[in-house]
C-alpha cells in the first residue's frame, strides 16, 4: 500500500545523470508528479523517475522543539505579571481563570525541580501557592501523579487542513455574541485580546446568533517575541449546543488554519484535555498529531 498524503516519506528518484538520490519529507500529493514538502520547499517528482517510495516514522520531537512550542503557548495568554526565575517563567494573574495564568512554565534547560527556592519566593510575595506547569521531558524527572488538567498539545501543518469558509467571519476584537458564547463572567473583551503577538476572533452566525466561535493567536517560539516560527494557536473553540454535530467545529478549525496562513503562520497548535476522547479523535482525523503533554502540579512537597 502506498503512503497516504500527510505521511513522512523517503522517495528514491533518478537524476538525469542516471544517479539515484533520496528526498525525505512530507508527502503532499501522491499523483503524477509526486509532491513532497521538505523544510518548507515543495519538490515535484515525476512518477517515471521514482525508484522507491516508502513511509518512514515521524521526525523525532526534541526537547528543544517542546520548549519552543511551550514558549509560543505562553505568549498566547499573558498574565498580569511575568518574570523568568531560574529557568522558569513565573506568571501571576490573581483571580483570573485558567491554570496557566498563575503557574510557572519551564522555558529554559536550567529549569529544575531541584531549584525552586526563587520560584517559590516569587509566588509567596504575591500570596499565591507554588503551581508548576509540568511539561513532559522538560523538568528532569518522571511524570508525577496528581497532575491537574492533564492535557495534550496537538500540531498540524496549516496548509494540509486549511479551507477558506465564507461562513466564518474574522475581526480584531470579539463581538458581544462571541463573548456571550464563552459562558464565563470572567471573560472580558480586554482579557481575551491579551497576547504577545496578534490575535483574531472567528465566528459563525446562524439564525441571528453566534453559533460557533474560536480565538486565533499568532505568536512566535523564539527566545524573543520577534524571532522563531510563527504559530497559529487555536483557543476558546465553542459551539452552541443547539448547533452541535453539524460540522461547525471542523469548519472553524479549517478556516482558522487558512486565516493563520494569510497572516504568515504555517503551523497550528491546540490544547485538549486528555480525557476528551471525542475531540482528540476529531483533531486526529483532521491531520493533527500529538506533540507533547502537560499538566499542573500544586504542591508543598518541593
Amino acid at each position: 500500500m502506498s503512503p497516504a498524503p500527510g505521511s513522512r516519506v523517503v522517495v528514491r528518484r533518478l537524476l538525469p545523470s542516471g544517479q539515484a538520490t533520496d528526498v525525505i519529507g512530507t508527502l503532499e500529493s501522491d499523483g503524477d508528479p509526486l509532491v513532497v514538502e521538505r523544510d518548507g520547499e515543495l519538490h515535484s517528482i515525476r512518477r517515471s523517475d521514482v525508484v522507491a517510495l516508502k513511509a518512514i516514522p515521524p521526525r523525532p520531537i526534541r526537547n528543544r522543539d517542546i520548549r519552543a512550542l511551550v514558549r509560543a503557548e505562553a505568549r498566547c495568554w499573558p498574565s498580569l505579571e511575568r518574570a523568568e526565575v531560574d529557568g522558569w517563567l513565573c506568571r501571576s494573574a490573581g483571580s483570573l481563570p485558567g491554570g496557566r495564568a498563575n503557574s510557572a512554565a519551564p522555558l529554559s534547560p536550567a529549569a529544575s525541580l531541584d531549584r525552586l527556592d526563587g520560584v517559590r519566593a516569587w509566588y509567596t510575595e504575591r500570596g499565591l501557592p507554588l503551581r508548576l506547569q509540568w511539561v513532559d521531558r522538560l523538568a528532569g524527572r518522571d511524570r508525577p501523579g496528581g497532575l491537574d488538567r492533564e492535557s495534550a498539545v496537538f500540531v498540524a501543518d496549516g496548509a494540509r487542513i486549511a479551507t477558506v469558509s465564507p461562513h466564518v467571519t474574522w475581526s480584531d476584537a470579539p463581538s458581544p455574541g462571541w463573548l456571550a458564547l464563552q459562558s464565563s463572567s470572567a471573560v472580558s473583551a480586554d482579557w481575551v485580546r491579551q497576547v504577545i503577538g496578534a490575535v483574531r476572533f472567528g465566528e459563525i452566525v446562524l439564525d441571528g446568533d453566534v453559533a460557533a466561535a474560536v480565538r486565533l493567536s499568532l505568536t512566535r517560539d523564539g527566545d524573543d517575541p520577534a524571532s522563531g516560527t510563527l504559530w497559529a494557536g487555536i483557543g476558546s473553540l465553542v459551539v452552541d449546543e443547539r448547533f452541535r454535530r453539524h460540522g461547525l467545529a471542523t469548519d472553524l478549525l479549517r478556516a482558522l488554519a487558512a486565516e493563520g496562513i494569510a497572516h504568515g503562520a504555517e503551523r497550528c497548535f491546540l490544547e485538549v484535555l486528555e480525557s476528551n476522547s471525542p475531540a482528540r479523535a476529531m483533531y486526529s482525523r483532521l491531520g493533527f498529531t500529538q506533540h507533547h503533554r502537560y499538566g499542573y502540579w500544586t504542591s508543598t512537597a518541593f
